[in-house]
């Protein structure tokens, strides 16, 4: 699979779980458990309510430093990943 369609993909599967988050809804249809069968094989769970430890990240367009605390109030997706 190249790169690009990888990338893709990852694309698409975040873009998933944020609409399944912004829903609100429980899962009721089977297309719907599908998606959390898939989500979770994928081992994308919300962690909804929970807070994650401070930590600060660099941005690969310009360096700047970016830290969770400045992104408070706002939705956000992370997703940590590794290709070994």
């Amino acid at each position: 699979m190249s790169k690009g369609r990888r990338t893709l993909g990852v694309l698409a599967a975040a873009l998933a779980v944020v609409a399944v988050m912004l829903s609100g809804m429980p899962s009721a249809t089977p297309a719907d458990k599908a998606l959390d069968d898939l989500l979770f094989d994928l081992q994308l769970v919300p962690l909804e309510g929970k807070t994650p430890p401070p930590f600060e990240l660099e941005r690969l367009g310009d360096g700047q430093k970016v830290t969770l605390a400045s992104q408070k109030g706002q939705a956000l997706f992370l997703y940590f990943w590794a290709t070994w």
